[in-house]
């Protein structure tokens, strides 16, 4: 071969290439969106999921190639921009530029269901999550067990990278914890003689009995908190319900407590036990901490649900008087024939 022709041999690979690189920088998306990349996911798999967004998809791969993304792949959502370049796209790729995602914690019952509504809105594995927290909650305190440690996770809307690893989740959830037992709130448990395990399970209990009127959930706690306080039964519905499951099985649907489901011995009947349920029986929300930690200035032991005032409940001292208010709604009930 001549001089000439491997010179020429030369520049046309030299152009080819400067091709591929020139066109690695123009717009090679069709539409905005996002991809998810799952820990562990191989160059394959990522060109699986950009693949609708691409142009030219061979020109993606030659470019990602030669940035070595293959080598250098990182879990997470990432945000696909309207006329992007293959340039642009690798960049953010290999920078872990993530976007974060809603993660919603909601009123679970159990840290189960909590694990596993985690697990379906990030790429978080739910027996590594399962494992991960027992083993945080040993470290953190021995007489944490599966119920009592349901007061680290409070219900919230949070915005967090949908990578997230257990630690990070764990992490985030604590410092909600911290957040939100404050210097302020942890003196106001202390001042009633409470911890905040002992606040969690009974604002726990509210959550389930009342509604959303800051008014009503006071009203309710103060009820709870005037029993305790006489050594009286708590006879929480939301108590006897959460034992008839734990027996049963969360797939049981209650729509109203009939007297055999307060006869269980199970340590949450509140209708059998004295005292507090050994932990909270839902994750509650902070307003309802708050209502037990502020509850309304009534002597109220009785209550039933006001068919008149829906949302709220009639209140009584005398077990006379909650008859009259407990008839009332069993016959608003019957009438409207509610099993």
């Amino acid at each position: 071969m001549t001089k000439k022709l491997i010179l020429l041999a030369i520049m046309s690979v030299f152009t080819l290439t400067s091709c591929d690189f020139i066109n690695g920088f123009k717009g090679n998306t069709t539409k905005e969106g996002a991809i998810y990349i799952p820990r562990g996911a191989d160059f394959n798999q990522v060109l699986d999921s950009i693949k609708p967004y691409l142009k030219n998809v061979e020109e993606f791969k030659k470019f990602a190639e030669s940035a070595d993304y293959p080598a250098t792949i990182k879990p997470g959502k990432y945000k696909i921009l309207a006329d992007d370049s293959s340039s642009s796209i690798i960049d953010r790729l290999q920078g872990g530029e993530q976007e974060e995602v809603k993660l919603r914690i909601k009123n679970e019952p159990t840290l189960y269901h909590m694990i596993g509504s985690v697990s379906r809105q990030v790429d978080i594995d739910s027996t590594e999550l399962a494992n991960y927290i027992a083993e945080w909650s040993i470290e953190k305190d021995t007489a944490l067990n599966a119920e009592t440690v349901k007061q680290f996770f409070i219900p919230e809307t949070y915005f967090v990278y949908w990578s997230i690893t257990p630690e990070k989740f764990v992490e985030r959830m604590e410092k909600q914890y911290n957040i939100v037992w404050n210097e302020e709130r942890l003196a106001k448990a202390k001042a009633m003689n409470m911890t905040p395990l002992e606040v969690t399970t009974l604002a726990s209990i509210v959550q389930l009995e009342s509604s959303d009127h800051e008014e009503d959930q006071k009203a309710v706690a103060k009820a709870y908190l005037n029993r305790l306080a006489i050594d009286m039964r708590l006879e929480a519905d939301p108590t006897s319900i959460y034992a008839h499951k734990l027996e049963n099985g969360f797939d049981q649907k209650v729509q109203r407590v009939y007297k055999k489901l307060t006869w269980s011995h199970n340590a949450y009947n509140t209708y059998r036990n004295k005292g507090l349920p050994p932990a909270p029986i839902c994750l509650p929300n902070v307003p309802m901490i708050d209502a037990v930690l502020n509850p309304a200035d009534h002597d109220y032991i009785y209550f039933a649900a006001d068919p008149d005032r829906p949302g709220y409940h009639s209140f009584a001292k005398t077990f006379e008087e909650h008859k009259v208010n407990a008839d009332k709604y069993r016959k608003w009930v019957k009438e409207n024939n509610i099993k």
